[in-house]
């Protein structure tokens, strides 16, 4: 038996006229009925909008302003949903099929899991790869350079009055401090959901050239600092070589 409570899906747009369209019908074929979709969009200059306004009975709401990035976009998601659960679907993501919202809420039949972490399909240049999420994750694994990508991550609201929002100190990695701050967190139960649910376009911000793969490095390292989180940095470059180099072979 399914529940019947509300999920909430936060999509960030800015200039995404290529992709957004597809996003938004990947969201409207989930045969889950109670949900509803929040739009960020960043003042697209594009015809992002225009795409939107064709699907507006099927958004909940949309906020068209500036932001301060992907990270305080997102938080003004999460703060004008009204669902019991919560998940992202960045505006170039589209959902694996159409029951996946109806399998993440059956999953939350059971009351003391709190968050749902999945597989996701990236979609790169010229090969996919899937991205296998963990049973757990230990401060180890972040110390690798390793994390569950939030797009595959569904939890309950109540996490939010938990642990917090997105740290905006961080501009490249500040979904990592997130996760990080749900994982050590014992009263959180977690649970590792073996389905791919998102199939995601990779690149973004942190990903787009040398220098900005450099600062997300460096946060990164800042964030495992501030979640006490021990590391040794050859191992850790090591690890973060060997991720990178798996992505182009």
């Amino acid at each position: 038996m399914i529940n019947n409570k509300k999920i909430s899906i936060i999509t960030v747009t800015k200039n995404s006229q290529k992709t957004i369209e597809t996003t938004i019908k990947s969201f409207i074929k989930q045969d889950y009925k109670n949900k509803e979709l929040i739009l960020i969009d960043g003042k697209s200059s594009d015809n992002t909008i225009s795409i939107i306004s064709n699907y507006k009975n099927k958004i909940s709401k949309l906020i068209n302003e500036k932001d301060k990035g992907i990270y305080d976009a997102l938080n003004k998601g999460f703060k004008n949903s009204k669902g019991d659960i919560i998940g992202i679907l960045h505006s170039d993501d589209k959902y694996n099929n159409e029951k996946v919202l109806s399998k993440i809420m059956k999953a939350f039949n059971n009351k003391n899991v709190s968050l749902i972490h999945t597989n996701v399909d990236i979609k790169y240049k010229k090969f996919k790869r899937i991205f296998a999420s963990k049973k757990q994750f230990k401060d180890e694994d972040f110390s690798k350079g390793l994390m569950p990508p939030h797009t595959g991550i569904f939890f309950k609201r109540k996490i939010l009055s938990q642990i917090g929002y997105f740290d905006l100190r961080f501009k490249y990695a500040a979904d990592l401090d997130f996760i990080i701050r749900c994982f050590k967190r014992k009263k959180i139960k977690k649970k590792y959901y073996n389905i791919k649910s998102v199939k995601m376009l990779s690149g973004g911000r942190s990903t787009k050239n040398l220098v900005n793969i450099i600062e997300q490095n460096i946060e990164w390292l800042k964030i495992l600092n501030k979640n006490k989180i021990k590391y040794n940095i050859v191992t850790f470059l090591f690890y973060k070589f060997i991720n990178r180099l798996s992505q182009i072979i």
